[in-house]
Parts: structure tokens; sequence; C-alpha cells
């Protein structure tokens, strides 16, 4: 964790407009092409949805701009070492709130995320007593019943939060073969723009033709 040089930072303006907005968190909903992430998830008997979160989790971490928080009025750029993963065990209707640790590794992130779900017993397990909430990369969640082109999530105006918030919706297959998921991003206006989720998306594609 480092702090941020706000004064010479060149978003200045910006994160001192939207800061003091009640709710500065923009959303957006966007198609994404994820063949190579299903066709890779299945030759390795991995989840899909692990595997997506995964590759969300990697291109996250390449832009310093998303681990943007505020800790003790303190405006910070923390380390990304955990995960907040919203899962459902196969045959239970209640979901999971999966906390645990990132790993570059995809298949080691997949596994130990897995193991955790199967033996998790509560609602929601708490980070490390060493861990900061803070440490979070993003909130993940899914909807794979049904397509939807928009959604929001649960804020706390009391608190100014900056933790990205990334959902999928059901998966389609087209005419070509071609697996589609759209893609719900709910980020920070004030350190997150356009041109910052372009790059964003950019990088996802990116890791996704590259999985093998």
């Amino acid at each position: 964790m480092k702090e941020l040089d706000l004064e010479n930072w060149s978003r200045k303006d910006i994160f001192n407009l939207y800061y003091q907005f009640d709710i500065p968190q923009i959303s957006l909903c966007t198609p994404l092409e994820v063949t190579n992430v299903y066709n890779f998830a299945k030759s390795k008997d991995l989840s899909f949805y692990f595997c997506l979160c995964h590759v969300f989790y990697t291109a996250l971490l390449k832009f310093e701009e998303y681990m943007i928080r505020s800790i003790k009025g303190k405006i910070v750029i923390e380390d990304g070492e955990y995960v907040n993963i919203c899962a459902k065990k196969q045959g239970e209707e209640i979901f999971k709130i999966v906390t645990g640790k990132y790993y570059p590794d995809i298949v080691k992130f997949c596994n130990e995320t897995k193991k955790i779900l199967q033996t998790q017993t509560t609602f929601t397990k708490p980070l490390p007593p060493s861990a900061r909430r803070s440490q979070v990369i993003a909130y993940m969640s899914c909807a794979p019943w049904f397509e939807f082109t928009h959604i929001t999530h649960p804020q706390d105006v009391q608190r100014n939060s900056f933790v990205p918030h990334v959902s999928f919706d059901k998966m389609k297959t087209n005419e070509k073969g071609e697996r589609w998921v759209n893609v719900s991003l709910q980020v920070n206006h004030a350190t997150i723009d356009g041109t910052l989720i372009a790059k964003l998306l950019d990088e996802v594609k990116s890791i996704i033709n590259h999985l093998n």
C-alpha cells in the first residue's frame, strides 16, 4: 500500500468533484466473447465462472487506478491480495460470499476458491486478521439463469466505496458457435472513466486470447 500523491495527480480535479457525490459510482454493461475461457475451463476441469473471475482479477491488477481506496481519510493505492466472489454450491439455493487469496496461477486460483466454497458453512467468511478489507480487488457475481443489459449493486452512501463490482449474465452461443456473456462493471467515477474502462476491457480480451 502506498499513499496517492493527489496534488500532482492528473485526475485531481475529477477526483475532487466526484469524491463529494453521495453516489459517485457509474455502471455499464457490455458484451464479451468468452469462447476461449469456456474451452480452457472445460479442458482443465475447472469452473468456467471462476476462470472468468480470474481473468478480470488479473486484468484489474494491471491498473493502479482500480486499486485506489480511501482509508481513514487517506487516498491510497492498495495491494490487491484478496477476492470476493458470490457463488453457490451445486444443489443449494442460497449463495455464499467466498473470500480468499488471489493467485496468479489460474488453476491454483480456481481450485483454492472451489475448496473454500465447498467447506464454507456460513454466508460470509471474514478475511484473515492481518488483512485489510481494502485489499479486495473487486466484488464478483453472476446471474447465470437469465440475460441482462444493466444491473446495479447495493451501495452504502455513508461510505464512499472504490472497490469495483463485476457481474456476468447467462452465457449465450451464437450461430458461429461463439460463446458470449454480458459483463456489468460498476466503478467509482472519482478514479475511473471511460478510457480506463476501455483499457481494462482490452486487457481482459488479451488475457482471454492467450489462455491455453
